[in-house]
């Protein structure tokens, strides 16, 4: 009896400092993994921290998405939390004006390209440089294009977290049916209109649509010329010339009948009910995204082609979904960093968000991916790959007022197609109110430089916003 019982005290013993062991075993590796980390990333605190994010959501499935990102990352790294807030729409932007005239801006703030330059002309934004020459933010390989537009002498503001560009998406099966190449790299607008001859001489259908603002942008672009001045103040061209090209070859098309009628495309509601979506036209010259290729697809039933606009491919250009920022008054930038990183550069991360916020462009992220890319997410990486390679940097954002300048365009556009107007009389009616709205914008009492955060927070408590 004594025998078992001193049997049985000797198993026990050996459990408990099996056990202890193990525990402490366990012990040293999370604390080895915690020094790592505070090594790989400096400013890292050993106790558990939490860290605050922002951002918009315009629906349910966007913050499902934010939702996920966040549980895989406080899986990765138990030791610090993130406190995700969202709001709804155009109330973003509002709450952080008061949170930047609180200086109670989150750690983490997801900004638009349309908006960044503001925060950073504020100084509200940490520089990443830092984290990224340590490595902490993972941009090994990255073409620089993919974040310039958040780059301000060089200093590193906010890291991209996927990619879009415009598109020409085509038909391939009507191509071939009528014996013509898909378009290449080098591709003209002389071919184009080529093309556009021959699609409508064997097939008997329209070979697109008429042009958008956005494609002439890209025109301008593409004779090295931007739409604004640097300045904002007026038109980033002298030569009407470019206006009045862009339309004239427009109107030459649709007397020939080579695109469809501008009354049909007037009563286009949606993306899906565009001539392109209908089967009606062989090209999809109206303003469509790389990351749409999918409602395309979906809407003509079969695979669509994916090409940069005709001419010279510096018109073309990368934009950024948006941007993941640090608050220059973030306690835990360090934090902020990792999670910035890994929001970017997790594989889980990358096969959760499926692209949602736009296609990843770090190359080890697309390598370790592209065995498992559907058909349309394939055409997606190579086509923005070509982009990348042809295309020139983003313009700068559009001014406060670019919608009421698009509105004109599109106001003289359709007096041109209808031959109201001529083009030479829309260059000049688009200069000169461009010019007038722009300068009547900028003009400043001495000495302004526009509202500072404690007025805009002003204005938004004043408003009861």
């Amino acid at each position: 009896m004594v025998l078992r019982r001193k049997i049985g005290i000797a198993i026990l013993l050996v459990i408990v400092v099996s056990l202890t062991l193990f525990m402490s075993f366990l012990g040293s590796n999370a604390l080895t993994s915690r020094k790592q980390l505070a090594a790989n990333h400096g400013s890292l605190d050993a106790d558990p921290v939490t860290i605050r994010m922002a951002y918009w959501a315009n629906s349910q499935l966007t913050v499902e998405k934010n939702n996920e990102v966040v549980r895989l990352f406080e899986k990765a790294y138990p030791n610090i939390r993130v406190k995700a807030e969202y709001f709804w729409g155009d109330a973003y932007s509002g709450n952080m004006a008061v949170m930047a005239a609180t200086n109670s801006l989150p750690d983490v703030i997801r900004i638009d390209y349309s908006s960044i330059s503001e925060y950073i002309g504020k100084d509200l934004l940490l520089p990443l440089n830092g984290f990224i020459d340590q490595n902490a933010i993972d941009l090994d390989g990255v073409h620089p294009v993919h974040n310039q537009g958040a780059t301000v002498n060089g200093q590193t503001y906010g890291i991209n977290i996927g990619n879009n560009a415009l598109v020409m998406f085509y038909n391939p099966a009507l191509l071939r049916s009528a014996g013509i190449a898909p378009p290449g790299p080098n591709y003209t607008w002389e071919q184009y209109e080529a093309d556009l001859r021959t699609i409508k001489r064997v097939t008997g259908k329209y070979g697109a649509a008429h042009l958008t603002f956005q494609h002439f942008q890209v025109w301008l672009r593409q004779y090295g010329m931007a739409l604004y001045n640097n300045t904002q103040t007026g038109l980033g061209y002298d030569n009407d010339e470019l206006f009045i090209a862009f339309f004239e070859q427009q109107l030459g098309w649709q007397k020939e009948g080579l695109i469809s009628p501008v009354a049909l495309e007037q009563n286009t509601r949606g993306l899906d009910d565009g001539r392109f979506p209908k089967g009606m036209t062989v090209f999809g010259a109206q303003t469509y995204w790389s990351n749409q290729v999918d409602i395309m697809e979906k809407q003509l039933g079969f695979p669509v082609g994916l090409s940069m606009y005709p001419g010279p491919g510096e018109g073309m250009y990368i934009k950024p979904s948006f941007y993941h920022s640090i608050a220059r008054t973030s306690k835990h930038p360090g934090e902020a960093a990792v999670f910035i990183d890994f929001y970017n550069n997790n594989i889980e991360v990358a096969k959760s968000l499926d692209g949602y916020f736009g296609f990843p462009y770090h190359p080890r992220i697309i390598a370790s991916l592209s065995e498992s890319f559907s058909p349309a997410q394939q055409k997606v990486k190579d086509y923005l790959a070509l982009v990348e390679q042809y295309g020139s940097v983003i313009d700068p954002p559009e001014p406060a007022l670019g919608s009421e300048v698009l509105e004109l365009f599109n106001i003289l556009d359709s007096e041109m197609m209808f031959g109201e107007i001529t083009p030479e009389e829309g260059a000049k009616r688009f200069r000169d109110k461009v010019t007038a709205l722009l300068s009547a914008s900028s003009v400043d009492a001495p000495g302004d430089e526009g509202p500072t955060i404690d007025q805009k927070l002003d204005n938004l408590l004043r408003n009861g916003e």
